[in-house]
């Protein structure tokens, strides 16, 4: 294949050894890294984009969405390190061979690239004549080019960050993580919108240019697209000038015929505008339209809604952000004492987590987070319970998505024996305070709550002590998979909690004193995650 080696030699030689009828436009090189490229690249976006897909379509593909999901981070990384080598291999190409070195003197933004943008824009408003003369690369091709080096810069260091999380802190990781999802975003639209438009889908160029698999240009899409090129080949008497009068379309400047190559061509562009529209559809969607829930519930009236204000039954339910009844509540078959005081959402005097916290009492034992293993009488691990049987339970269903119909119950072991921690070490007392604790002074509560509560620590377990990188839990060792462990140390849950503890709304403003006071008061509250 004849390379080009200057400003002049895009062009092939004709049958007879003179001018040619088309322009070189990408040499094997390019159109090799642009194949590259266009492979990791659509391989990149369906697997990042596969963690924004709803978790219920995942458990809707039963075993097929865990096989998949089991590969989907393993690929991800791979055509990362790939983009990367493509990369890498195309610092070389520019900086070793010649026409590297000439691609990228041409892909440098000039002044008369900046006087281009104004012209262009005045002939869209109908201010000029005609557009601009461009010469090989526009200023539209510059830009793009110049998007592609940041971008895959950028969503290659914080993919590196990602994945070598180990050694970062947590501001570096959400940092990168935010860039990373963003930089994301901004180049699939780029490619729907401006790069798959501009090569393939204009009028003109649809259904397809065919230059990212030959290379070429026929001399008439180069009178069209860069007329500046165009003449300079002409005069040079490189390329055989285009007649007036020849107003043939398509690539290869034929009029269009039919073949079926060109077929296949267009049905792959048909194609990939449904694929890039469901696409499109499918990332707004998720972003900014999350799933709606429809209610099955009929709304009251006013008359009945005013009854229930009034009633006492809202009293019983104002700590809570939602009415708390018996279809809510936590089936045990034998209830633990705690819970009967309590009741099994007992978390209501946070309004701003409680609805997280209660959100465990659904698989887990009140004591699991209320005594620590260091307040313990003995050696702790932890045992999965049924709820109806209290029968051990070896294997917990994920798929149920915290519903387990068990709870994870912290079991103590005293000198080879072992004992629920959940099992009170003064029952008799508890009995005898409940049967009477109407009748004593408030006072007298106090005094005895401080025995009913002996057991427990000062201090329960806050949010980010499971949910991180050390966790307190071993979640994989209780019966979840490796993956849904993964999951769980870097929840988001318990990162939103600890940044809004830090950055709670009213204080945004305030000055460091009230900044300070409002964290002590949290602090007292046990409510603070750190």
């Amino acid at each position: 294949m004849n390379t080009p080696n200057s400003a002049h030699d895009y062009c092939g030689e004709g049958d007879t050894g003179g001018p040619a009828t088309e322009v070189i436009r990408l040499n094997c090189h390019e159109r090799i890294q642009h194949l590259l490229v266009l492979v990791t690249f659509i391989i990149l976006v369906i697997t990042g984009y596969m963690l924004k897909i709803p978790e219920s379509w995942i458990i809707g593909m039963g075993d097929w969405g865990e096989l998949i999901f089991a590969y989907r981070g393993l690929a991800h990384r791979i055509c990362g390190v790939a983009m990367i080598l493509t990369s890498f291999y195309h610092l070389a190409y520019i900086a070793v061979c010649k026409d590297g070195r000439s691609f990228l003197k041409e892909m440098i933004p000039t002044w008369k690239d900046a006087k281009d943008i104004v012209h262009n824009i005045g002939y869209y408003l109908g201010t000029r004549p005609e557009p601009p003369k461009f010469k090989r690369f526009d200023y539209r091709e510059k830009a793009e080019y110049l998007a592609l080096v940041a971008g895959t810069i950028i969503i290659s260091v914080t993919g590196i960050l990602l994945w070598s999380e180990a050694y970062w802190s947590k501001f570096v990781l959400d940092l990168s993580l935010l860039i990373h999802g963003m930089e994301a975003i901004l180049a699939t639209l780029a490619i729907i919108v401006w790069h798959f438009y501009a090569v393939h889908w204009k009028p003109g160029q649809f259904p397809m240019s065919t230059v990212w698999l030959d290379g070429k240009m026929s001399a008439h899409h180069l009178r069209m697209e860069h007329p500046l090129q165009y003449e300079e080949l002409v005069q040079a008497g490189k390329l055989v000038p285009v007649e007036d009068g020849d107003h043939g379309h398509g690539h290869d400047g034929t009029g269009g015929s039919r073949s079926f190559g060109k077929g296949v061509l267009g049905l792959l562009s048909f194609g990939s505008i449904f694929f890039f529209a469901f696409v499109s559809v499918l990332l707004l969607k998720m972003l900014y339209f999350p799933p709606s829930v429809t209610s099955v519930t009929q709304t009251p009236d006013h008359n009945k809604l005013m009854e229930f204000i009034s009633s006492g039954q809202a009293k019983k339910t104002d700590t809570h952000f939602h009415n708390t009844d018996e279809t809510v509540k936590l089936i045990i078959a034998q209830p633990p004492i705690c819970v009967t005081c309590h009741g099994t959402l007992p978390h209501g005097k946070s309004p701003d987590i409680r609805s997280f916290l209660n959100m465990h009492n659904y698989f887990m034992a009140c004591e699991t987070c209320h005594i620590r293993q260091a307040d313990a009488p003995g050696e702790v691990h932890y045992v999965w319970y049924d709820n109806l049987t209290e029968d051990i339970v070896t294997a917990i269903d994920e798929k149920k998505n915290g519903n387990y119909s068990a709870r994870l119950v912290p079991v103590a072991t005293v000198d080879g024996r072992t004992k629920r921690l959940d099992e009170p070490t003064n029952p008799d007392f508890i009995k005898e305070y409940i049967a009477q604790k109407d009748r004593l002074t408030p006072e007298e509560q106090a005094r005895a709550k401080v025995v009913l509560h002996r057991d427990m620590s000062k201090k329960p377990l806050q949010c980010t002590e499971c949910h991180g990188r050390e966790p307190y839990i071993n979640f994989h060792q209780v019966g979840y998979s490796k993956e849904r462990a993964e999951s769980l140390y870097r929840t988001e849950v318990a990162d939103m909690i600890d940044r809004y503890m830090k950055f709670y709304l009213p204080t945004m403003f305030d000055s460091d004193l009230m900044k300070k006071q409002k964290m002590e008061e949290l602090e007292l509250e046990d409510r603070s995650t750190n």
